[in-house]
């Protein structure tokens, strides 16, 4: 494996969240627009010059469950706790509560408010995805954690790729990666192509982080994969995702051959395709070419944009939308912190992130 660095620079951190933000909000707008026809007749051919292009600037649920799976791990940083997966449920009963759904007698711990649920732009409900939003409400009755042998449900949307990032940004070894990933991911999607892709999608962000090449992460990451029971479908959808990208341009249409991403292997499988063709000069056509499709465009989006992110840093980041994005300062702020503490420059600040690994009250302004 090429060395780039001893240890990741904080730009990587901040390009992969930035990026995944990025790419998030350049595909929610077209989620739902069904056909290549209509996606170039509305919105053009190639990258826009702006995020605003179709509509109001936003993120969507992917970006701020990633960031909640950031929180964990810095909550599990503050506590000295290397189990990450029940600080990873807290995180995401949080974001639970951000939805307004959870009724505050099923709160289970109370403590500070931390940084995230205290801010109120995370409360703006963006689609969230019913999976989730099903599985994280009975995750406050289920008398155990769930786990691949007690699964929560047989869902393999792709709700739990979409937010699997930092796990590969903070893990000691792509091993830790790609476990905590896989276990994090089981909490709310329970067939193992939901969490198998989530799992390989930490494991590449990890070593790429760490100098790999993308080919190379892959190879590493497909020796995981192979050990898991029932990886053939994520290890299928890879290698249509390895053939797609040497056979030329990526068109909408070619691109629908792996899918719609509605599903986390296919999801992954057009995050792969596109950024095998990525340079760094090249960082907003090959966003634009993720989410330009008639499926989930803004969590295809949001895994290239983690891929490239931490492939080119943010500095290889289009400026101008950035300037643009949603949640900026948060995102970084949040970046930075994970940075920090998987450097292991001290432990975060406990005002931010509470070492209490369970839900928190709804903030007062909320009520």
């Amino acid at each position: 494996m090429t060395t780039r660095e001893a240890s990741p620079s904080e730009d990587l951190f901040l390009g992969c969240l930035l990026g995944g933000a990025l790419g998030d909000a350049l595909g929610y707008p077209i989620e739902f627009v069904r056909s290549e026809k209509q996606i170039i007749e509305r919105f053009g051919a190639t990258a826009p010059p702006d995020l605003s292009y179709a509509s109001e600037v936003r993120v969507s649920d992917d970006t701020q469950m990633t960031l909640f799976s950031a929180e964990a791990l810095l909550r599990a940083r503050s506590a000295g706790s290397g189990a990450i997966v029940p600080f990873a449920l807290g995180a995401y009963q949080r974001w639970y509560v951000t939805q307004e759904l959870a009724p505050r007698d099923r709160v289970r711990h109370r403590s500070g408010e931390g940084l995230l649920l205290a801010d109120p732009r995370l409360y703006a409900r963006r689609a969230p995805g019913q999976t989730c939003l099903s599985a994280l409400s009975s995750s406050f009755t289920r008398p155990s954690i769930a786990t691949i042998d007690d699964p929560p449900n047989g869902s393999k949307g792709c709700g739990a790729v979409m937010r699997a990032a930092p796990f590969g940004l903070a893990a000691r070894t792509r091993e830790d990666a790609f476990v905590v990933a896989r276990d994090a991911a089981v909490l709310t999607h329970g067939h193992p192509s939901g969490y198998l892709s989530a799992a390989y999608l930490a494991a590449l962000v990890h070593d790429i982080a760490r100098g790999a090449t993308l080919e190379e992460a892959m190879g590493l990451a497909d020796a995981l994969l192979v050990r898991e029971r029932e990886h053939q479908e994520v290890a299928a959808a890879l290698t249509r995702a390895r053939a797609l990208a040497a056979g030329g341009a990526l068109s909408p249409s070619a691109i629908e051959q792996l899918g719609g991403g509605w599903v986390a292997e296919e999801a992954l499988a057009i995050a792969i395709a596109c950024v095998l063709q990525a340079t760094a000069r090249s960082v907003a056509q090959t966003l634009w070419r993720a989410v330009a499709h008639g499926g989930d465009s803004d969590s295809t989006g949001s895994i290239t944009g983690n891929l490239v992110g931490v492939m080119f840093g943010a500095s290889a980041l289009p400026v101008h939308w950035l300037s643009q994005l949603e949640l900026r300062d948060l995102i970084e702020r949040v970046a930075r912190d994970l940075h920090a503490a998987a450097m292991g420059s001290g432990r975060p600040d406990p005002t931010d992130y509470p070492a209490a690994d369970g839900v928190v009250r709804v903030p007062r302004w909320n009520a």
